[in-house]
């Protein structure tokens, strides 16, 4: 559980099969995932792994497939998800075994089930996808304008036909459900809780903050690389301007050539990459930064870092649909200037950025076990089986 996503999925369904039958299909690599394989006990009854080969992003491979897939007329992460192999499968467990519900993690795999369906189905919607490639749109250089255009709108009607085809459908927050009742039919849309491990995320005081800033996140996700190259250009001059020296960390796994390439011009900048546990690297440092300017859904690294008792600068869209108060237990900057201002501040007021740590850990504390965000995702899944519904086709 190497990702967000993952993590909220891995979590529920652990929390899901304490009084539940579960099934699980879904991709394996190989070998990355092998040594993982046994842990899947944990999380369900019966584990169906699909085999499959991811296209390396950043690769000739990649940009191909990207290519082909503007000709079509789904979006090209809906196409890239897209296995005859695991939707046969689904069909088959479907006809040979009785089901009471099919639930579907995240859109994009959603063309795998989207068929003849007898039981009532959930879509389990981790973000409003069509957001991404508006937001893409939004700050994407004139020369790409035209193709995050062209994903947002085939997202955006593909979201809105598969919403309206699942019986249901599951959000991480209000926000989110206020946006997809707005753009779709289907007002069967409930919301759940974010979570996060307490114990495993906690506050760590025997490691001494000996750097000042950090952000942690899946490199190969575009909205992090933006964040990123935003935070580096737009914003560290402006720290720059009053800490002459401090240092600036980047955990994450795969960064791209143009992350790296790009980042290499800044000396206070270090990309550490891909590591087995981000926690060393969030309590040695004084404030985690969430430059995020596109992205949808909610931020799992937030509450992560807010457990740990830092403080935390960042953007609205980085802690979109999370319940948290601007001065109270997190700083909301919006602007490179207040973004900075927010960061200088803290790094020259222990006082302020201890007192704001222990803010967020207080909230995280009221607000965010797993255990509560799962009864809430089962009670819903008890909602559907109740009415009966399932889908014609």
């Amino acid at each position: 559980m190497d990702t967000g996503g993952k993590i909220r999925t891995g979590k529920i369904l652990e929390e899901l099969h304490k009084s539940n039958d579960i099934t699980l299909v879904c991709h394996v690599e190989t070998p990355q995932d092998e040594p993982f394989l046994s842990e899947a006990k944990q999380i369900c009854h019966t584990f169906l792994p699909i085999p499959w080969k991811e296209v390396p992003k950043f690769s000739p491979r990649f940009y191909l497939r990207c290519v082909k897939g503007l000709f079509s007329p789904h979006p090209i992460t809906v196409l890239n998800d897209f296995d005859p192999e695991l939707q046969a499968t689904i069909q088959s467990l479907l006809h040979q075994q009785s089901f009471d519900l099919l639930i579907c993690d995240f859109l994009q795999p959603s063309l795998n089930v989207m068929g003849r369906v007898e039981i009532p189905t959930i879509l389990f919607q981790h973000n409003v996808e069509a957001e991404i490639p508006y937001r893409h749109f939004l700050h994407a250089p004139w020369w790409l304008r035209w193709f995050w255009k062209n994903q947002w709108k085939k997202m955006e009607k593909f979201e809105c036909q598969a919403c309206n085809w699942f019986s249901g459908v599951i959000t991480v927050s209000n926000h989110d459900r206020k946006l997809l009742i707005d753009r779709s039919q289907n007002l069967q849309i409930y919301p759940i809780p974010t979570g996060v491990d307490l114990t495993y995320f906690s506050p760590h005081s025997d490691i001494k903050e000996t750097n000042e800033l950090v952000f942690t996140g899946s490199l190969d996700w575009l909205p992090n690389e933006d964040a990123i190259l935003y935070f580096a250009n737009e914003i560290l001059p402006l720290i720059k301007k009053e800490i002459s020296s401090f240092v600036f960390t980047i955990v994450g796994r795969n960064p791209s050539p143009t992350l790296l390439e790009q980042t290499q011009a800044y000396p206070e900048i270090q990309v550490v990459g891909r590591v087995p546990d981000i926690r060393p690297y969030v309590s040695s440092h004084k404030v985690y930064v969430i430059p995020l300017r596109i992205g949808g859904g909610t931020r799992i690294k937030a509450y992560e870092a807010m457990a740990m008792g830092k403080a935390v600068v960042s953007t609205s869209i980085g802690m979109e649909g999370l319940p948290v108060t601007h001065q109270k237990n997190v700083l909301l900057a919006d602007s490179p200037e207040s973004f900075s201002q927010s960061i200088v501040e803290l790094l020259k007021n222990d006082l302020m950025r201890e007192k704001l740590g222990k803010a967020a850990r207080s909230f995280v504390e009221q607000e965010g076990g797993w255990k509560k965000a799962g009864e809430v995702f089962g009670n819903i899944c008890e909602t559907f089986l109740e009415k009966g519904s399932g889908n014609q086709g």
